[in-house]
């Protein structure tokens, strides 16, 4: 954090903005966008390679182009003997400039004199032979040649050059001068094939190499012509080419389409989908604030919408387990409530109004007795006021309110010592702040055990201790009274049931100990988490 304050504000409100999952999901989209530009901008150039460099695509299309160029050539092979002349103007006006130029006929108009050139790739060797295999015409037109013919057949930078004592005349075979894979196409083309998959191909030397049949009117093979090439560019300048004047522009045109694509509708997706997580964590304040009516409202298929779906569930769950466990406390506090007044208040209404009654009786004739009896019923009376103070005090948890347990024991601890007339010590160590629930049922232990201790001990003194240690609090009530035996009592009677109760339901323990004449010692376990 120290670090991220010493960047400038602009730089820390663009950090602070990508923290927000909007804009994450943004983020996201464009550059997923961008990377896909991208990889198909290198599966482009890759394939373009693949095709001029490593396919049958480029060989086949010279063969093609040659099928439908070659054809004026049969009357000039037809001849006896053949038209040299012309077969090698022929040559040379397709091979100017080093390249292979074909005067391809247009076939949208077969009876015009209309052609369209097709350049192939640079000219290693162009032979033309007749039906036999032997050279009539081929690039350079003769064995004496100038050197800038014989350059023709040479290929540019890396390839091998073909030194001049390979140099191919007219008169001799073809067929020895070939490789075997050449020799393959030759051969095809000599047999009539018209497949431009079994006439062309690429040698050991990655030269273009096509032979095609020459075949007249009457549909006889009259010779055939054998064009070995170089691509006319190497492959790393190719790829240099390509990249610059077809995959970049392109490519920068799709990534700077894309990142614009990608935020607007990264933007638009994830607005919607914020929106709806904003719908479920709104839903979620209110559940947390006890208001489990309301419901998150998505009425969509996926899984957000499943999950708001389970969460709505859950809420109307809870509200019922909490609208039944608020009944069942309900019922079990008046149960309590009707004991209480049944054991003590009841019973204690009762005798008052026997002594009432024995003092009415005797007031004439032993009015000293009669005296007695109204004194013992104003006494009964008293402890009836005590017991419904307490029974008041225990149903007012708002002594907690704005004090904190230890000052809360307290205050309890004194207004019962000045009630009971028993001396009480109040010790507390270690105070931290405890959670509400954890409080109360502490706070009630603690009653419910100084009430047990008016009525059955018979103490003069009574401490309470309240001791914080690690994640514990321990909260201990103990007394000097007369005791009892707990292994008779089996935990059961004098409201320890019911703060066992309470102590277990916070996953606490409690604890009592007790001897017959030595006093009673009730300890309660707490964990503060």
């Amino acid at each position: 954090m120290s670090k991220l304050k010493k960047l400038p504000s602009r730089i820390r409100w663009s950090l602070r903005v990508f923290r927000r999952l909007q804009w994450k999901l943004t983020l996201a989209y464009t550059l997923s966008t961008v990377l896909t530009a991208l990889i198909l901008a290198a599966i482009g150039l890759a394939l373009l390679w693949y095709i001029n460099f490593q396919s049958n695509w480029v060989p086949s299309l010279i063969a093609d182009g040659l099928n439908k160029g070659v054809g004026g050539l049969a009357p000039y092979l037809e001849q006896t003997p053949p038209n040299e002349e012309a077969l090698e103007n022929w040559l040379r006006s397709v091979t100017r400039g080093g390249y292979l130029i074909i005067h391809i006929p247009n076939e949208d108009t077969p009876e015009e004199d209309d052609t369209m050139p097709a350049q192939f790739g640079r000219v290693r060797l162009v032979a033309i032979v007749d039906s036999a295999g032997t050279v009539v015409a081929v690039t350079p037109i003769t064995a004496s040649a100038p050197e800038s013919a014989l350059e023709l057949m040479r290929p540019p930078r890396r390839d091998t050059t073909i030194s001049t004592a390979q140099v191919i005349v007219p008169g001799a075979p073809l067929r020895p001068q070939l490789t075997s894979r050449s020799a393959e196409f030759f051969q095809a083309a000599l047999q009539g094939e018209d497949d431009t998959a079994q006439l062309s191909g690429r040698d050991a030397e990655g030269n273009l190499v096509a032979s095609v049949p020459i075949v007249a009117e009457s549909g006889r093979i009259v010779g055939a012509i054998f064009v070995r090439l170089v691509f006319p560019i190497e492959q790393s300048e190719y790829l240099k080419s390509a990249a610059q004047r077809l995959i970049l522009p392109i490519s920068l045109a799709m990534v700077i389409s894309g990142a614009i694509a990608g935020v607007l509708f990264g933007y638009l997706i994830a607005q919607g989908l914020v929106g709806r997580l904003r719908k479920l964590a709104s839903a979620a304040d209110d559940w947390s604030q006890g208001k489990f009516d309301t419901l998150a409202r998505d009425t969509s298929g996926d899984e957000l919408g499943q999950l708001a779906r389970h969460l709505n569930h859950m809420a109307v769950e809870l509200q019922g387990m909490i609208e039944t466990r608020q009944e069942l406390a309900t019922l079990e506090e008046r149960n309590r409530l009707a004991r209480e007044l049944h054991d003590s208040v009841k019973q204690q209404v009762f005798a008052t109004a026997m002594q009432v009654g024995a003092a009415r009786a005797l007031i004439e004739q032993d009015p000293t007795a009669s005296k007695e009896s109204l004194a013992e019923a104003e006494q009964l009376v008293r402890q009836a006021q005590q017991e419904l103070t307490t029974l008041i005090r225990e149903l007012r948890p708002a002594a907690l309110e704005g004090k904190g347990l230890a000052t809360a024991l307290r205050d309890c601890v004194s207004d019962w010592s000045r009630q009971s007339h028993i001396a009480a010590e109040v010790r507390v160590r270690g105070e931290r702040p405890l959670p509400l629930p954890l409080e109360q049922a502490l706070f009630r232990v603690a009653q419910e055990a100084l009430t047990n201790i008016s009525r059955h001990s018979g103490a003069t003194t009574v401490e309470v201790d309240l001791v914080w240690t690690g994640n514990e609090v321990m909260l201990a009530v103990s007394d000097d009274g007369q005791g009892f035996n707990p292994a008779a009592r089996n935990g059961k009677g004098l409201g320890l049931q019911s703060m066992r109760e309470r102590v277990e339901a916070l996953g606490g323990r409690l604890d009592v100990s007790s001897t017959p004449g030595k006093g009673t010692q009730v300890v309660a376990h707490l964990k503060n988490v």
